[in-house]
């Protein structure tokens, strides 16, 4: 909020008959992406501007509000309360501010609050999440809508459709690794290695050997990939070997969601606690965004969803 003081003062000069309230729009900080303390016994969220006033604004509210863990893996609307325990906190300071007077457990000293306004009871806080990986559900590097996100396309017949499934042909050969693979033709832009019209990560049978790909597997480990001759080049791609083996397992759907939560405040009053009582109102401000950490989801063929530990990658 850029000379936020200035403009306090002169619109407390033209509505001087007025309470004291001023109404404002808006406020001015550049960056919409607001910061996090992390998973503490309430929640901060924040965001800084130290170019002209130096000044804050955070959203503090207690971990059981809502009654869901605040980074949730489902897209939803989540309304906050604003009230003595919620509140939303406007702070002008006497110098830059960082993250730490925020997360850390005590404040440091300096720099000093000049202007604190704090809001009032009433109000809300509409929390939004939607998905980050919109557009390549799955992370593997094809868009959902090549996968047939719109008629749930299920190539493999496992009972998860493409979009969210990390093996689209169910030849135990990650969609990620077969679009990478190089080969003499192509489909849509993705490697065709048996030029059959088909790119591989949809072909059962990437070198029409007659063998599919699954049943390449030397070591069965469920990984195809790695068994390869003195070349380099992987068994499932040479249609010169066509051993067979019985292969009936299939890897874990594990893919990565990271959520993006907007924070909206309506009806908002925030009162300088100065003593004076200038109030700023705001009807809908739009507070910012933050991202959650990404989680790691197991999606099994009945189409349940089962949660992971964060940040857990995937192997080829």
């Amino acid at each position: 909020m850029r000379k936020v003081l200035s403009f306090f003062i002169a619109v407390s000069l033209l509505l001087s008959c007025d309470d004291g309230e001023i109404i404002v729009t808006d406020f001015n900080f550049d960056d919409p992406q607001l910061q996090w303390c992390g998973d503490t016994e309430s929640h901060v969220l924040f965001k800084i501007n130290n170019t002209g006033v130096n000044e804050a604004i955070a959203f503090r509210f207690d971990l059981d509000t809502p009654e869901l863990q605040f980074f949730t893996t489902e897209e939803e609307r989540i309304t906050i309360p604003i009230n003595a325990t919620n509140q939303i906190i406007y702070r002008v300071f006497d110098g830059q501010v960082d993250r730490n007077y925020f997360c850390n457990e005590i404040p440091p000293v300096a720099p000093r609050v000049t202007e604190e306004f704090r809001s009032t009871s009433g109000g809300e806080v509409i929390l939004t999440s939607t998905l980050n990986t919109l557009t390549d559900h799955d992370g593997d590097g094809v868009l959902s809508s090549n996968e047939g996100i719109d008629v749930e396309r299920d190539t493999d017949g496992d009972g998860i459709p493409d979009y969210l499934d990390i093996d689209d042909d169910g030849d135990n050969i990650l969609t990620r690794v077969e679009r990478e693979v190089e080969a003499a033709t192509s489909v849509d832009g993705y490697p065709d290695s048996d030029s059959d019209g088909i790119p591989n990560y949809l072909d059962a049978d990437d070198d029409n050997d007659g063998v599919a790909t699954r049943n390449e597997d030397w070591n069965q480990n469920l990984n195809p990939d790695d068994d390869r001759n003195e070349e380099g080049l992987a068994h499932y791609l040479n249609p010169e070997i066509s051993d067979s083996f019985t292969v009936t397992g299939s890897r874990e759907n594990t893919i990565t969601r990271s959520f993006r939560y907007l924070l909206t405040i309506e009806n908002l009053t925030l009162v300088n606690q100065g003593g004076d009582g200038e109030q700023i109102r705001l009807q809908n401000y739009e507070l910012g965004y933050i991202s959650s950490p990404s989680q790691n989801i197991v999606i099994d063929p009945a189409g349940e969803n089962e949660e992971e530990e964060d940040g857990a990658g995937e192997d080829q």
